[in-house]
């Protein structure tokens, strides 16, 4: 069997709808991965729904999805059989639903790849069955044919949220009702958007990074240079909890690097990033070893979308909690 390569061909798109890219889209099935950092900003999931509803495009989540497993696989607690198992079946739930998988985060996005990429081994090809076998018998049998075999001839094609915004950042600009008013911006991409590009045919190591700059500019903002720019946020799989004073030292340099340059916040397309970056403990700890209190902000691409487009403020960025973190992004962006 040739293993497919799910993610969506976004040239393909560009040369076949030059005029408005969102055509493509349109009377497809769309459905938004859930991932697993998310749960700590709801922003990051309401911001891409409720713009593909205005848009008129038909969404979805998928209730039966799992974890991506990219974690417990980088920390090295599954195998690389066990991982493309845990990734095959949500593939599976999602195929049968969905058209179009919509991720927000670098890691999900990344590990829905790769663990494709693993059944290109025919050993770890073998045991990723046994695997999904077992699971079918341990629940009593399918709910559907081939719910728990490798997913042959898919579908579904993948995107991370950043390259589909920018595929149809003409149609999102005309949704906004604020700009970003000349604002400075830091840029972080992460690691697992920029290294390993399994999207294409590994022309490059690296991913082009000037998406969300370009992003910055048709908002309305001033993307700014800094020397961590290129830096990891400091979560680094297992280094955060094997290393963590060594690993928030990565992300001390990125966050003073970012607020050296006078940067108003730090965009990003990773909620795992996120995460790092904004954690309070972290900012408390980082505190505590540099003597110095981080005061900058940070924000998903999907939270700023929102906050441009005029939600209000309980929608895109409390829903759950307070966010001390964004509340100042709010202000500053939506005050006449």
């Amino acid at each position: 069997m040739e293993i497919d390569n799910l993610a969506l061909n976004l040239d393909k798109i560009r040369k076949e709808y030059p005029d408005n890219p969102l055509d493509f889209f349109k009377g497809k099935r769309l459905c938004l991965f859930k991932a697993c950092l998310e749960k700590y900003f709801p922003g990051v999931r309401f911001g891409i729904e409720n713009l593909l509803e205005t848009l008129g495009l038909k969404v979805s989540v998928c209730e039966n999805q799992s974890c991506c497993a990219g974690t417990f696989f980088q920390r090295n607690l599954i195998t690389r059989a066990q991982f493309a198992a845990i990734n095959e079946r949500n593939l599976n739930e999602i195929n049968k639903q969905a058209d179009i998988l919509l991720v927000s985060c670098n890691g999900c996005y990344n590990s829905l790849l790769r663990g494709r990429d693993f059944l290109k081994t025919p050993e770890i090809r073998r045991k990723t069955q046994q695997i999904l076998d077992g699971i079918k018998k341990e629940m009593g049998g399918e709910s559907y044919p081939g719910q728990y075999k490798i997913l042959e001839n898919p579908n579904l094609r993948i995107v991370h949220d950043l390259d589909f915004i920018y595929l149809i950042r003409k149609e999102v600009l005309n949704t906004l009702k604020y700009d970003l008013k000349g604002l400075k911006i830091a840029i972080h991409y992460g690691c697992h958007y920029l290294n390993l590009e399994r999207d294409k045919d590994m022309e490059a190591y690296l991913r082009d990074s000037f998406k969300l700059e370009e992003l910055v500019k048709l908002f309305g903002g001033v993307p700014v240079d800094y020397s961590e720019r290129e830096a990891c946020c400091g979560w680094g799989a297992s280094q955060i909890v094997i290393h963590p004073e060594e690993a928030l030292q990565v992300t001390y340099k990125k966050l003073k690097s970012a607020e050296n340059v006078n940067a108003c916040f730090l965009l990003m397309p990773c909620p795992t990033c996120l995460y790092t970056l904004s954690k309070p403990e972290f900012r408390e700890m980082m505190g505590e070893m540099y003597n110095e209190k981080l005061e900058i902000a940070t924000i998903h691409l999907n939270e700023l979308i929102a906050i441009l487009r005029g939600c209000e403020e309980d929608q895109c960025i409390s829903l759950k909690r307070t966010s001390p973190r964004i509340h100042l992004i709010y202000e500053t962006l939506t005050k006449e």
